[in-house]
Parts: C-alpha cells; structure tokens; sequence
C-alpha cells in the first residue's frame, strides 16, 4: 500500500506541475518530474504519507459521489431562486444538529464540507468528538432534507463505512 501511495502522489504532484506550468518543453517535465519525486522521498521520510491524508480508496467512488453532490446542489440552487423570486414563498431560518454516523475524521470533514457546499445551508460548528454538526438552514424544508440522512449515507458509501 506504500508503494501505491507513493506512486499516486507523484503522479498527482507531476501532473499538477505540468497543468500548472502550461509548456511542453523537455526542461519543465524533466525539472517537474525530479521535484515531484522530491517531495514524495521526503513525505515518505517524514511519515506524511498515510492513508487518511492522501485517500486513494475512495477515488473510484468519488466521482459517484461529485456527481451525486453536483445534483444536490443544483437543486437547492433551484429551489432557492424560487424562494427568491416568488415573494409566497417565505424563508423561515432554522438553526439544527445533525448526528453524523462517519466513522473517520476524513468522511466527517467531507460531510461538513458538503452541507457547506449545498445553497441554503452551512456548517456553522462541526464537533468531531461528538460526531454533530450545528447547521443554520434558510428554511424548514431544507432542513429536513439534511435530518433524512441522504448526505451522511452517501458520504458514508464514499468512505466504504456501510
């Protein structure tokens, strides 16, 4: 698992370089392939390379879940510019705690991350002793679709807890 590790931050950091450089010329790749395998030599020398800060495993499953999450925050984007429009339909601020059931400091960041991410509502304290986040939502409807558990499911399939 080591090797593999190493092997997908240099390609990570490799390719990063090249987009970030934007040129073909042999100096730059050549100059980006040595630092990349640099860093890497040196992150595996000062044991910074562990699973949880470069997860591989749940590469495959991440595209799913971006997907996933892309759709969820297009709807809210949705049914929040017809709260904005429609002058019937009124906000009624709620502020909850949601009980999280990820079992990695890594799946409860994402979690926190994707409420964030969704228009109409925000992390606003995210315990990861307790597993709970507090959440401010524009309206009661979203908050209710974050008391379902749709996202902590699927955050939790992202990081194989279930």
């Amino acid at each position: 698992m080591k090797y593999l590790l190493q092997l997908s931050l240099f390609i990570f950091l490799f390719l990063f370089w090249i987009i970030l450089s934007g040129k073909g010329d042999i100096w730059l790749i050549a100059s980006g392939a040595v630092i990349s395998i640099a860093i890497v030599i040196i992150a595996t020398y000062i044991n910074l390379l562990d699973e949880e800060g470069h997860p591989i495993r749940i590469l495959p499953r991440s595209f799913i879940y971006w997907l996933w999450l892309l759709k969820e925050i297009i709807l809210s984007a949705i049914y929040l510019s017809k709260i904005i429009i429609s002058p019937k339909l009124s906000i009624s601020p709620q502020y909850v705690k949601i009980k999280s059931n990820q079992k990695s400091s890594l799946g409860f960041s994402i979690f926190a991350n994707s409420i964030t991410l969704t228009p109409g509502t925000i992390t606003v304290i995210a315990k990861n002793s307790t597993k709970e986040i507090d959440v401010h939502a524009i309206t009661q409807e979203t908050a209710k679709n974050l008391q379902t558990g749709k996202m902590d499911t699927m955050v939790s399939w992202l990081m194989r807890n279930k």
